[in-house]
């Protein structure tokens, strides 16, 4: 499982770089009324025991504020469960500046793969690429995997519609 995750991570960063994010900049978003969301707000512990019946423990965070990225990884036992959470209140300043969005990133990754594949319902937008959903919802960018070969389309779009409806609520808060 860790390699999966580890190519899932570099295949996200590999997308979010060819947006043109400068790598030299380490300094993060605190814009005024900027609220950075965890992703394991949008699915705790208890959402990811619920969607693969495993009973996960804290996940382990992984963060890369040139593209406004936190992953939160959950794994126990071989089973794997993934979501992140790409936000312009944790894109850092020079991201920001250079006219980087969640937006504009998940329409560079889209167009990487032609007449990629969809789950209706899910987000303003949505596709299927490895390393998993990826959905757009209003200023976020959300990916959610089970793991690279988990091609699931069901338990996909139960974890897709559940990462958008607690995205809903601790965005509006």
């Amino acid at each position: 499982m860790r390699k999966e995750f580890l190519f899932a991570t570099c295949t996200m960063l590999f997308f979010c770089q060819l947006c043109g994010c400068d790598s030299m900049s380490k300094e993060k978003a605190s814009g005024a009324g900027a609220k950075i969301i965890e992703p394991a707000m949008i699915i705790s512990k208890e959402d990811a025991k619920a969607l693969t019946s495993v009973s996960f423990g804290e996940c382990t965070v992984k963060e890369e504020p040139r593209v406004g990225l936190k992953l939160c990884v959950y794994e126990k036992d071989g089973a794997f469960f993934q979501v992140g959470l790409t936000q312009t209140a944790f894109m850092d300043k020079k991201s920001r500046e250079g006219g980087n969005t969640p937006q504009s990133i998940f329409k560079t990754t889209k167009s990487a793969i032609q007449d990629a594949a969809k789950i209706d319902g899910v987000g303003d937008d949505n596709f299927l690429m490895p390393p998993g959903l990826h959905i757009l919802k209003g200023q976020y960018y959300v990916t959610v995997s089970f793991g690279l070969m988990a091609t699931d389309k069901e338990k996909l779009e139960a974890a897709g519609l559940k990462a958008v409806e607690n995205l809903i609520k601790y965005s509006a808060q």
